[in-house]
């Protein structure tokens, strides 16, 4: 039984090593709110989160921020010195989990909105900190653009994320421009036309003879002999009913058989570039 209880032991822990998600191994980053002078605490959590996000798309690292922070942090907040403190940034490190803390203090400057964040990079498990550049902006519609060109300078040690290859989207692909032609449903209304008119001509005459020779002998002409002619005129006018549906069907077709060059969404391959071409007649 000890022997099964080992063995289980050390199936979970290589299950666990198996699973485990490779994200573990990335740095983890929390943008901590510290002191905040004009602002209220959901603004200073919205340029938080605003600041990670930043980070996450510039470096390649997990950033938190915002109320997620905040939460993990105690009820009544920091105190004014935990930047200071050892045993307090390692509290907070332990609280939000993660290997890196940038403390941030932000101030409205009170011009038209202008704010100044003055942020300074811990690491708590070596103690060593660091004061980073100020970041002045003008207004929150400008926060996300100056934090992703200051996050290299907030975390230089940090790995930067790939940019995705040039000409790895799709891309326009001109499709030539097709002339009129005749195509084979075409060619075989065609045909149709022609066997239909054929006919009715053909018994237009035949009709058309047996009718000057009735004509003629009035007093010998059967009574059969009129019903074929009849019967003949009627064949003659299918034929012609025949021959014309098959000529206007086989105009439609020819007419619409031709495209116009256009553009067709298709895969790029590598370094043919990303720009989208609009091709075609209007």
């Amino acid at each position: 039984m000890v022997i099964v209880k080992n063995v289980s032991l050390a199936a979970v822990i290589i299950l666990g090593a198996l699973v485990s998600p490779a994200s573990a191994d990335k740095l983890r980053v929390a943008v901590v709110p510290g002191i905040a002078v004009n602002l209220d605490a959901a603004r200073v959590d919205a340029l938080s989160q605003e600041l990670a996000d930043a980070l996450e798309t510039e470096l390649d690292l997990e950033a938190i921020g915002g109320l997620e922070v905040r939460r993990a942090l105690p009820p009544d907040g920091l105190p004014p010195d935990c930047v200071a403190t050892p045993a307090c940034v390692q509290d907070v490190g332990k609280r939000v989990g993660a290997q890196q803390l940038l403390f941030v203090v932000m101030v409205d400057t009170g011009s038209g909105g202008a704010i100044q964040i003055d942020t300074t990079w811990l690491e708590p498990a070596t103690g060593k900190s660091a004061s980073r550049p100020a970041i002045d902006i003008a207004s929150v519609s400008d926060a996300h653009a100056r934090f992703v060109a200051a996050a290299p300078q907030l975390l230089p040690d940090a790995p930067v994320r790939p940019k995705p290859a040039p000409g790895g989207g799709p891309v326009g692909v001109e499709k030539p421009a097709v002339p009129r032609h005749f195509t084979t449903p075409a060619k075989i209304t065609a045909a149709v036309s022609g066997v239909g008119f054929g006919l009715g001509i053909a018994m237009g005459l035949r009709a058309r003879s047996k009718y000057n020779d009735c004509d003629a002998a009035p007093n010998t002409c059967t009574g059969s002999e009129r019903d074929s002619i009849r019967t003949t005129g009627l064949v003659a006018d299918a034929g012609f009913v025949i021959g014309i549906g098959a000529a206007i069907a086989t105009t439609v077709l020819f007419v619409t058989s031709g495209e116009d060059a256009r553009m067709v969404v298709a895969p790029a391959t590598e370094g043919s570039g990303g720009t989208v071409t609009l091709l075609g007649r209007f």
